[in-house]
């Protein structure tokens, strides 16, 4: 039991579990617009979620503390190294206009943890209330318009409401995080926890939720199964968010509830077998 919770944490903390939620989320938006989206785009998101995950959380560490890194710390870095040089291996063989986004999705994951200037020291991620605004964009732009560039469609009007529900949801699904961090973020960073409490952070993330499934009709194309997938979704993230506290066991919000896409993804690849079954 030692031995796989010590592969739990490696998994979690090298980011490898975010970026299955990252291309989790990509491949519900395939399956929702029945985009022909390829492995390469696949392995380009998920190296790249991996990579920018761990230069955010692992940069200032590494930068001051090379010398003293624990040998943990010292494999997260080499993942990180070999995710980078496997974005760059398929990077030039996607399309152009998925190449701009996720150079400029780059550079915003770049000033998220990097000082923007001399006269402006602060990184995006230090503004107070904004933290988790551009982390929901960041990653609606990267599960929902990325795959639709990538499969070559044009933007329409239902994959902009979808962009909305991301934001949306991914808002919801980082409220367990803020509430467990409650004790320990700074004031300045003006989380909602810290703004309102964790009753009315809840309350928030409930609406939103609603308002994710009330979107849901305003799409040109509406369809049972596709339905029934955001209703999972926002059932199982309003429990999550109901279980939520500031004390809460060390996997609930960065295995559990990082998970959710997954889940989902899960549940797409049951109702289509059971569809194919039922078809004979």
């Amino acid at each position: 039991m030692t031995r796989f919770k010590r592969f739990l944490d490696f998994y979690i903390n090298s980011s490898i579990h975010v970026a299955f939620a990252v291309v989790s989320f990509c491949a519900l938006t395939a399956y929702e617009f029945d985009l022909n989206t390829s492995a390469i785009f696949y392995s380009a998101t998920f190296c790249a979620s991996v990579t920018g995950y761990n230069f955010v959380k692992y940069f200032g560490f590494t930068k001051f503390y090379y010398r003293s890194l624990t040998t943990k710390l010292k494999y997260i870095q080499l993942v990180s190294v070999m995710s980078l040089i496997g974005f760059a291996s398929v990077f030039f063989k996607l399309q152009q206009s998925s190449q701009i986004l996720f150079v400029f999705l780059a550079l915003i994951t770049f000033f998220y943890a990097i000082p923007m200037g001399v006269k402006t020291p602060k990184n995006l991620r230090s503004i107070g209330g904004v933290k988790i605004y551009i982390i929901a964009i960041v990653w609606a732009m990267t599960t929902v318009v990325l795959p639709v560039l990538e499969s070559q469609q044009t933007l329409v009007a239902d994959h902009w409401i979808l962009v909305l529900q991301r934001t949306f949801i991914v808002i919801v699904l980082m409220l367990p995080f803020e509430i467990r961090d409650l004790d320990v973020d700074q004031v300045h960073l003006s989380t909602i926890p810290q703004k309102i409490g964790i009753r009315n952070t809840k309350i928030i993330g409930y609406a939103l939720l609603g308002d994710s499934i009330l979107l849901e009709f305003f799409k040109y194309q509406f369809s049972q199964n596709k339905f029934l997938i955001l209703i999972f979704s926002t059932v199982l993230l309003a429990v999550f968010l109901a279980k939520s506290k500031k004390k809460q066991d060390r996997y609930y919000a960065a295995f559990w509830v990082e998970a959710v896409p997954v889940f989902a993804l899960i549940l797409v690849v049951i109702l289509s077998l059971v569809q194919k079954t039922g078809s004979f």
